[in-house]
């Protein structure tokens, strides 16, 4: 069973990652999170989204490790170290050529599935993440109100970088991401169904 979710979590980080390099770094599809703010902060210093991803998730670990759960930092571990180094083996991967809309839609059908599976699984996705749960434990603010509030001012500080038409079809790939992930925390199995 353990083999089983450690599997699904290392499969849907390497579908993430190499959805981030083939749609969302190449097109700067900013949708907030991690993978936003290192998409910005290689805009800015040039510095390699891998090494930006890893240090930004070292930080959240150290600050979790500190401030949370020993239960918390256990789920954030495994993606914290996994997702950075599946970036930087697929970065020579080819970009995706395809209309902005399609890219769009195939980038929030992939991350809601890998995002989903992961949530399924009970890890977390670590970085950014983070920060939502200390502002729940700490400020009693609802994880789905920093989420937003976080998100939402990584994807203006974006769109002063790569324009408003990029935030659009963010929009489009966080609506589309958003929409898979409720679909798969809330399916039940069949097992389930049978009761």
């Amino acid at each position: 069973m353990i083999f089983k979710k450690y599997l699904i979590l290392i499969i849907s980080l390497l579908l993430a990652a190499i959805n981030f390099n083939v749609i969302l770094n190449p097109n700067n599809l900013v949708t907030g999170g991690t993978q936003g703010l290192a998409i910005i902060i290689t805009k800015i210093t040039k510095y390699s989204p891998s090494t930006i991803i890893l240090i930004i998730n070292l930080i959240a670990l150290f600050v979790s490790f500190i401030f949370l759960s020993k239960k918390t930092t256990c789920s954030i571990i495994a993606s914290s170290l996994i997702y950075p180094f599946w970036i930087k083996l697929t970065t020579n991967i080819q970009p995706l050529i395809l209309p902005p809309i399609i890219l769009s839609i195939i980038a929030g059908t992939i991350c809601g599935i890998t995002n989903g599976l992961i949530f399924k699984q009970n890890f977390s996705s670590g970085g950014i993440t983070v920060l939502n749960i200390l502002l729940k434990k700490y400020l009693n603010i609802k994880l789905s109100i920093s989420n937003f509030i976080i998100n939402s001012i990584i994807i203006i500080i974006g769109s002063t970088l790569f324009g408003f038409l990029k935030v659009i079809y963010s929009l489009i790939v966080i609506t589309i991401s958003s929409l898979i992930i409720y679909f798969i925390m809330n399916k039940k199995t069949n097992l389930t169904k049978t009761k």
